[in-house]
């Protein structure tokens, strides 16, 4: 049940991230050919988060489930410049940055409440910088992207932006 709302969920952030394109939207054809280069990376999302809803009070853990999704877009990205596909570039770094904004920024707000209560405050600095460092490789792969650069680059800093007091 939970991976048929899950599918559902990124079938309409998909459908969402398609359809709010300006008038040099892709037509029908080229996001069905989008859709069948990039489903092997919403399928290992829907998994992922599917694994990492087994961890529903464990936020930290949580968040660090986003490593294999980072690595996985970052792969798919490189693939994707590589060939000077860039409609499916701009397209997974649109995916990537809804995920960063909508799931993994909130995750870590979340993983700060629970650190605040006095649980693992020594592995959250661990994590989050981990994760930063893998945003800033799939930043650095969208040097010839400049909006799509620029929208990861703004997500980074909301997670950037999540910190916990230093321990005394």
């Amino acid at each position: 049940m939970t991976r048929h709302i899950l599918s559902s969920g990124v079938a309409v952030l998909v459908a969402a991230a398609v359809g709010a394109q300006g008038p040099d939207a892709l037509r029908a054809d080229q996001r069905g050919k989008l859709y069948t280069k990039n489903r092997p990376v919403i399928e290992r999302l829907v998994s992922q988060t599917v694994e990492s809803s087994k961890t529903p009070n464990d936020h930290l853990k949580r968040a660090d489930t986003y490593h294999k999704v980072l690595l996985e877009f970052d792969g798919k990205i490189k693939e994707a410049r590589n060939a000077g596909d860039t409609d499916r570039v701009t397209e997974l770094s649109a995916h990537l940055t809804t995920l960063v904004d909508k799931g993994l920024a909130p995750t870590l707000v979340k993983a700060k409440r629970q650190l605040e209560d006095g649980s693992n405050q020594d592995d959250f600095p661990r994590v989050k910088e981990g994760l930063v460092a893998q945003l800033n490789a799939l930043i650095g792969q969208l040097e010839t992207e400049p909006v799509a650069r620029a929208s990861l680059e703004g997500a980074k800093a909301k997670v950037n932006a999540i910190t916990i007091p230093e321990k005394k």
